[in-house]
């Protein structure tokens, strides 16, 4: 047999060794199907029954509960297992059916029968097993046959807290015991998911819908879960009562509102912000214990009004711990009373106040009775009811509060609803006239249905439209009530039944069925008629009183009434209040505002008509409001009253925000002891703050006293202002102007006390006197001491001390008693009795200041700070005089005062290590405190300023562009003022020992970091350290290199980085072809040796050839970044040189000689044959093919008279047998880079007077090397030429005379050098001269000119000119520059530039060249900047500036450096 078997065996012989006989089972706990008196013995009865276990099955919790339900004669039918309390199915035969896995079925399908009376086989037992038990399973269970009628079987479940017996039967209703049960890991389980979805709890904030989830952790911010707190708690606390629970584990009362399922959201009010967070296990402990022993609240609770002095109760048992109810507590309170003579309208009067009543009535009813008629009630009261749950180990929550009106006297409720008539029979209508299809019978011929008609019945049921709407027509026409409804002209026809077919126009009507039905169940009279004498009273400003009476038609048919009402000033729709009855209290109303209502009556057949409008307006609240505060403390005028900061004036509230708090704190720490003496308001809240869980050490507070630790305080801050707030109502205010008189006797005095009661707060029900006698070695005041040796009690304002003694000082003060508590002193009276005083007057003073203690101190200051005087009007204004002197400076003189409104003060230039004496008084109206106690403070010892090297952090990784921490520490006495320099610059100066700041956006030159620390005593000390700052790296490239195929070339770039970066040479930007170091590649990264973050990256070409020519990018790149830098080689163009054959056939060179001309003149060919010496100077010039070889010539040695040879020109014959050679040389060498001279140089009339426009076209050799034009130009018969640069190929000259001839030339020059000058053309303003020939400007005459004029000044001018060449001689490399530089010798140098000008459309305005940034005035002065350097990739722009060439540059004749070049700044 398996396991399961031989259990339910075992189970099923216990349950038969304890069955009853079959009378025994004919209780309530089973019902049979009959009555047989059949044997048991019988092996198959003839009709089935069950037997059930004698009493309940008791488990405790987290056990296996196991029902048996014995079932004899069965037959195949399957047997259930329910929950009794809400009949939900669990089982069906051995299948589960709930979803709750912990249930499931035993049973034994065997034939093998079983020992045991009546018992035929094993499958006979059938057993609900229900794993890991909690509370709320326990109830009971039924075990059901499925027969008609059924058979079934109850069995009672206990379940049993751990560690708990089970309940005795006793009426004990006390709360909890004093020994706890201990709680079982399921009530730890307490899971309500279910009660927080319901409630719509957001998703993310389920976490805390479990007890066992709050306890490990929800990992949610509880913050972001605030708004879904108060219905979290609500489904914590599950409806039970944990209050007693808590108050027993001393939980404050402010925190008890968890336990009572509620709770409170913490605002930005100061009230709200309250500490609970050292209670909350505890609550949470006193919630899982109740879940599992409390009960719910009791279900459905309804409140019925009988008469004008009775109302019905009722309500059902609770969902949870139902079995354990032993009584239940209805509580009753009447909220309103009115005059019941008000019903008639024409009495009414909206000055009539209600009678306002508070007290409530209990009322004990035994478990077994759920209802209850309260009687002797008052008249036309409003009540408000709530029922409670009891078991013995406390309550549930009261149930919703329910209000109820009793009747005015002499009203009775009618108990009894009349029926209505009845409808006409409209389905037998529609039947009759064929109808036949049973939908549109069912709904189109019923008219309690056909609001809910659609889309679908019209179209199915449009053949019979016309006989349904005819029938629930009724013969009669009911289009003006339709009409008057609101339904269209479309929709008409369904009213008056004339219908004769459906279309899709008459859909839009079915939302107007509602009133449809209305329509005809009015027009068969079965509906009531309007309400009518709708009036109100007893208006006030939050409800009103409405009264209405029957209704004409059909009045004993109204089940109840429906109010609508509405602010008429708002747009929204009426709000209903449904199922009501006259007369009724309509709350919740805004005051000083205007309302409408009506009211309908409803029938078992629907609404009737509305009731007319009736529209009132509510009394304004402005005058009571203003009588309460009349009698209300004003916290505020207080503070005003005190001189409070204005800024701080927001915090003098008991609904201060927190965030202004937060936000004033720091300014307004000054104003706190003023702040907290007007919020206590001269009331002693200790006795609340310690019921609301304010600790010890912060009581102090809650009587208004201003502690230093005051901060320790802050998280119990709204704990404090709510027993503040919460004591002006209850508590009294201080007495005031307390005096007395003194009369003395012989050896023996009396004091006669008088003071003024209380003005705000309530009332002083009594006084009591303080009074003690003070010794020598006594003081007179003791801090936060409210008891003195003796008392005496009165209820006068004035009191009477005898048997004073004579010579005696005493201390004395009255407070004001109530039920509630006290108020605090408002003065002291220190009475001095002498023998000499026969009669004395003594008026109150504050009390002295206390604790006067040194907060901070220095060698040359001190900060003192005190308590305001604990003694003194909350609304008094204080000031303080501060006393001081050093010991060694005697005499009364020498005692320095400084008065002060504020608790506190700093004095300043004192002498270090020096003793002084300290003590304050108070000063009020009512007069000055005695001196507080008496304070010795030593100044520090003065000692020189010492500082520390600087710390920076982060250490050695500061970054370009971030931020840095600098730490400077000093030490020293008195405090030194520390500086911080960043490379010697001034940054921050503070007073301290300790300064940190933090720089933002470091630069690579903040490297330099000190610290400078002075106190006035000793030297300055300074501390420095240098720093290394990161950066990305930085490069500087060289622009383009030219060269020649196969030169040696070297592109280098710039690099400034830290750390050291690491480097490449690549030929496309993205770095997929790098150039690899090898035979024709060398890669160099070289150190700057005076700033070791400098770098030369360096790429030598060592034969340069096509495929090296084109872009080459540097890249930098170390721990922070990188950076990448174009660099730029093209190679020279290498045309042949021209064909000199072809020129010399041009010049006319004789045949004897035109043999000499090839592709280079053959010199030794002319040499050899004197006849060609007649066409030398054609075969010179034919030689350098119009360019300008001086430079090359110059440079080996060719004299200056001989040099117009390099350029073709005509010498004298010395020159050309001497020098031909070397002139050929340079034309080979040269000739191929160096440009021809411009062609078609034209000049046109300009479009502006004193102008002419020049033209020309680009040479024909090498046009596209050319980066600039220089033209010349001079008056005819001229010495001196103007002249300007342009990289334009035409220019506006400016500032010309109309009436006089100019000759001009040009000249191309690039990076090789110039060419010889362009044909000369002259031109007047008007053009060009036609026919004119212009003087040659020749080198020879100018050359002549220029000679004279600089021969005297040769010698000394290579000197000169020699040093200042090698000065400047890594700025004279104008290969390495890209520069290009060209001179014409036949004109002198042309005197300095100036700035730029701009240039417009080609021109240039106001004398400017185009392009060629020059400019002339009218009398033939140059203004050129012809030396400003153009780069060669955009020679249209301007960038560093030049310098003119030096006279021995001019007169080196066009030699490398000389002429148009481009110089460094």
């Amino acid at each position: 047999m398996r396991p399961t078997t031989r259990c339910v065996a075992l189970i099923t012989l216990i349950v038969a060794a304890n069955a009853q006989s079959v009378e025994e089972l004919k209780g309530e706990s089973v019902e049979s199907a009959s009555t047989s008196t059949g044997s048991s013995q019988e092996e198959e009865p003839k009709e089935a029954w069950m037997r059930a276990p004698s009493g309940g099955v008791a488990v405790r919790s987290g056990e296996d509960a196991l029902l048996t339900c014995v079932v004899l004669g069965a037959k195949g039918k399957p047997v259930l297992w329910r929950r009794a309390s809400d009949r939900q199915l669990l089982t069906a035969g051995g299948v589960r059916v709930t979803r709750d896995d912990r249930v499931r079925v035993l049973h034994d399908d065997s034939e093998d029968p079983l020992q045991g009376p009546g018992i035929a086989k094993g499958g006979d037992v059938w057993a609900l097993v229900i794993k890991s038990v909690k509370a709320s399973d326990a109830g009971l269970y039924m075990c059901e046959l499925n027969t008609e009628p059924p058979v079934r079987s109850f069995h009672r479940l206990t379940v049993i807290s751990r560690g708990l017996t089970p309940p005795e039967n006793t009426n004990v209703t006390d709360s909890y015991s004093a020994n706890l049960p201990t709680l079982s890991p399921l009530a730890l389980a307490h899971n309500y998911t279910d009660c927080c979805i319901a409630a719509n709890v957001t998703k993310a904030c389920l976490g805390f819908c479990s007890i066992q989830t709050i306890l490990e952790g929800t990992g949610q911010d509880p913050e972001t879960c605030q708004p879904d707190f108060p219905s979290i708690v609500k489904c914590m606390a599950d409806g039970r009562n944990h209050v007693p629970c808590c108050v027993q584990e001393r939980v404050p009362d402010i925190c008890q509102d968890v336990c009572r399922g509620e709770f409170t959201p913490v605002t930005d009010n100061i009230k709200t912000h309250y500490s609970c967070a050292a209670y909350m296990e505890k609550t949470l402990a006193c919630i899982v214990e109740g879940i599992e022993l409390l009960p719910s609240p009791p279900e459905d609770v309804e409140v019925e009004t009988l008469n004008e002095k009775q109302l019905n109760v009722s309500w059902n048992p609770p969902i949870e711990n139902t079995d354990t109810v032993t009584e239940y507590i209805v509580n009753v309170t009447a909220l309103r009373s009115f005059d019941a003579h008000l019903i008639d309208p024409s009495e009414s009067s909206i000055k009539n106040m209600s009678v306002k009543m508070s007290q409530p009535v209990t009322h004990r009813i035994p478990a077994n009775k759920t209802f209850l008629v309260l009687n002797d009630l008052l008249p036309f009261t409003m009540y408000e009811i709530t029922v409670t749950s009891y078991n013995v180990h406390g309550s549930s929550l009261p149930s919703y509060a329910l209000r109820s009106l009793t009747l005015t006297p002499g009203k009775m409720k009618t108990t009894k609803v009349s029926p209505a008539p009845k409808l006409p029979d409209v389905r037998s209508c529609c039947v009759n006239a064929g109808v036949n299809h049973f939908g549109c019978v069912d709904k189109l011929c019923d008219p309690t249905k056909t609001f809910e008609i659609g889309v679908t019945d019209l179209m199915i049921c449009a053949p019979w439209a016309g006989t349904t709407f005819g029938c629930l027509v009724n013969g009669m026409d009911h289009s003006p009530c339709c009409r008057a409804r609101g339904l269209p002209e479309s929709c008409l026809p369904l009213c008056s039944g004339n219908v004769t077919n459906l279309d899709f126009n008459h859909f839009k009507c079915l939302r107007y069925m509602s009133s449809y039905t209305n329509c005809l169940l009015q027009g068969y009279g079965v509906l009531p008629g309007p309400p009518t004498r709708l009036h109100l009273t007893n208006i006030d400003t939050d409800y009103a009183v409405v009264h209405w009476s029957q209704p004409a038609a059909l009045p004993d048919t109204v089940q109840y009434y429906n109010l609508h009402y509405k602010a008429v000033a708002a747009a929204d729709d009426y709000r209903v209040l449904e199922k009501i009855h006259s007369p009724f209290i309509l709350e919740d109303l805004e005051s000083n505002s205007d309302y409408e209502i009506y009211v309908e009556a409803v029938n078992e057949h629907g609404v009737g008509d509305a009731s007319p409008r009736l529209i009132f307006r509510t009394q304004s609240q402005a005058l009571e409001e203003e009588e309460e505060q009349s009698n209300y403390y004003n916290v505020t005028a207080c503070c005003e009253r005190v001189a409070v900061a204005g800024v701080c004036m927001p915090l003098c509230s008991y609904d201060a925000k927190m965030s202004d708090l937060r936000a004033l704190a720091p300014l307004c720490a000054q104003e706190f002891h003023k702040l907290l003496r007007c919020g206590a308001g001269g009331r002693n809240h200790e006795a609340c703050c310690a019921r609301r869980g304010v600790p010890a050490n912060c009581r102090g507070v809650c009587a208004g006293a201003y502690t230093g630790g005051i901060n320790t305080c802050v998280p119990y801050i709204g704990n404090i202002v709510q027993c503040f707030e919460e004591g002006t109502g209850l508590l009294p205010g201080p007495p005031r102007e307390v005096h007395a008189i003194v009369t003395t006797t012989g050896d023996k005095a009396t004091g006669l006390l008088d003071w003024s009661a209380p003005e705000d707060g309530a009332n002083a029900t009594s006084y009591v006197v303080h009074w003690q006698r003070v010794g020598n070695n006594s003081q007179p005041y003791y801090y936060n001491t409210l008891q003195l040796d003796n008392q005496i009690n009165t209820t006068d304002s004035m009191a009477n001390i005898e048997n004073l003694e004579v010579n005696a000082t005493y201390h004395l003060f009255v407070v004001a008693v109530n039920e509630h508590g006290t108020s605090l002193p408002s003065s002291m009276l220190l009475i001095n009795i002498t023998s000499n005083t026969q009669e004395q007057s003594v008026s109150g003073i504050p009390s002295p200041p206390h604790s006067l203690s040194v907060s901070s101190h220095s060698a040359t200051w001190l900060t003192l700070t005190w308590q305001p005087p604990q003694f003194s009007h909350p609304d008094e204004k204080i000031s303080y005089t501060l006393y001081y002197k050093s010991p060694t400076q005697l005499g009364q003189g020498n005692v320095t005062m400084i008065n002060t409104t504020v608790p506190g003060h700093t004095l300043e230039k004192l002498t270090p290590n020096t003793q002084y004496v300290c003590w304050v008084k108070a000063h009020a109206a009512a007069g000055d405190s005695l001196p507080s106690e008496t304070l010795l403070a030593w100044t520090d010892p003065a000692y020189p300023a010492y500082v520390e090297p600087p710390t920076v952090n982060p250490v050695n990784l500061v970054v370009e562009g971030s931020s840095m921490t600098i730490l400077c520490i000093a030490m020293g006495t008195p405090t030194p003022t520390i500086s911080l320099y960043i490379s010697g610059h001034l940054i921050r100066q503070v007073e301290t020992r300790h300064m940190v700041t933090v720089i933002h956006n470091v630069t690579r030159d903040m490297d330099q970091i000190s610290c400078y620390a002075d106190n006035g005593y000793g030297t300055p000390m300074q501390a420095s350290r240098k720093i290394n700052i990161s950066h990305v790296p930085t490069i500087q490239a060289s622009g383009i290199t030219m060269a020649a195929a196969g030169d040696s070339v070297i592109l280098e770039c710039r690099v400034e980085a830290l750390p050291k970066p690491t480097i490449a040479f690549w030929r496309d930007p993205n770095g997929r072809t790098p150039v690899i170091d090898g035979p024709n590649y060398t890669i160099q990264l070289l150190s700057d040796p005076e700033e070791q973050t400098k770098y030369t990256m360096r790429l030598i070409i060592k034969k340069i050839a096509d495929t090296d020519e084109g872009d080459y990018f540097c890249h930098a790149e170390n721990a922070f970044g990188k950076t990448l830098r174009p660099v730029s080689v093209r190679l020279r163009p290498s045309t042949p040189h021209h064909n000199v054959t072809e020129c010399c056939a041009q010049m006319n060179v004789s045949s004897a000689c035109i043999d000499a001309c090839s592709f280079h003149l053959d010199m030794d060919n002319i040499m050899d044959r004197p006849e060609c010496m007649n066409d030398f100077d054609k075969l010179m010039k034919c030689a350098a093919d119009g360019s300008d070889h001086r430079s090359c010539c110059a440079s080996w040695g060719v004299p200056r008279n001989c040099l117009e040879l390099c350029r073709g020109g005509t010498v004298a014959r010395s020159c050309a047998l001497q020098h031909a050679r070397r002139a050929l040389a340079c034309f080979r060498d040269s000739g191929a880079r160096l440009p021809g001279p411009p062609r078609s140089l034209k000049a046109h009339a300009a479009p502006t007077p004193h102008a002419v426009l020049l033209s020309w076209e680009p040479p024909a050799k090498n046009p596209q090397t050319v980066y600039l034009y220089r033209v010349f130009w001079r008056a005819y018969g001229a010495k001196v030429p103007e002249k300007l640069d342009t990289s334009e190929t035409s220019v506006v000259l400016t500032g010309l005379q109309d009436d006089v001839r100019y000759e001009c030339v040009v000249k191309a020059a690039n990076e090789a050098g110039t060419s010889s000058l362009s044909q000369s053309i002259m031109f007047t303003t008007a053009g060009q001269e036609t026919g004119a020939a212009a003087a040659p400007v020749a080198a020879g005459g100018a050359a002549t000119a220029v000679g004279v004029a600089v021969a005297c000044l040769l010698v000394a001018a290579i000197l000169a000119a020699a040093a200042l060449y090698y000065r400047h001689r890594k700025n004279l490399r104008l290969k390495a520059q890209g520069g290009v530089a060209f001179e014409n010798p036949s004109y002198l140098r042309e005197p300095a530039p100036i700035p730029d000008a701009t240039i417009i459309n080609g021109s240039v305005p106001n004398g400017n060249a185009n392009g060629g940034n020059g400019v002339i005035n009218g009398n033939g002065v140059s203004m050129s900047t012809a030396w400003r350097q153009e780069t060669l990739q955009n020679p249209s722009t301007a960038t560093q500036r030049e310098v003119d060439p030096t006279l021995y540059e001019e007169l080196k004749l066009g030699q490398d450096g000389a002429g148009f070049k481009r110089l460094k700044p």
